[in-house]
């Protein structure tokens, strides 16, 4: 992952940050266009501009179909979930799902693909000053999702205008 993919991830998530919220309902997926990458410290610039493509409650669904597809025009793409986070135990293992932990903590996160890789973030509801972001790739079925459909091959999807006749393009 290159610098400015975490620069775009933390620019993006700033911005959701003013608005979103962390009880999110669903997965979103926006696409960014970057117009200043030198100005993306700058929160008074306008440095790059998104646009919502979609969402759904199963973000590997919506990064897979047609969305997915349409996140690939974009210079980068990010995909915001919501949910609780809970600490591991000695052995690396949850003892408790996370939303049933007494410990949890509502965590909003923010996955962002470009060509040069893949960079991530989350802020806690709890202590919302304070945003981890991580410097590598990371682990995790979301990165290597978003891995594949920002440098796979583009998947079928259904052609809104001929949908009556159940056609289906390919790009």
């Amino acid at each position: 992952m290159s610098e400015s993919t975490l620069n775009i991830a933390i620019w993006l998530e700033r911005r959701l940050d003013m608005s979103l919220g962390f009880h999110l309902v669903a997965a979103r997926l926006y696409g960014i266009v970057v117009n200043d990458p030198s100005a993306l410290h700058d929160e008074s610039a306008q440095a790059a501009r998104t646009s919502f493509i979609d969402e759904g409650r199963d973000a590997y669904a919506l990064i897979n179909g047609s969305a997915g597809v349409v996140a690939r025009s974009f210079d980068a793409a990010a995909v915001v979930t919501a949910g609780w986070a809970a600490p591991l135990a000695d052995d690396v293992t949850l003892t408790h799902r996370p939303s049933r932990h007494p410990q949890r903590r509502r965590v909003r996160a923010v996955a962002v693909v470009n060509d040069d890789g893949v960079a991530s973030l989350i802020r806690f509801e709890d202590d919302p000053v304070h945003v981890i972001a991580q410097a590598e790739r990371g682990t995790g079925n979301i990165i290597d999702a978003l891995e594949a459909m920002w440098f796979g091959e583009p998947t079928e999807f259904v052609n809104l205008r001929t949908t009556r006749g159940g056609c289906i393009r390919r790009l």
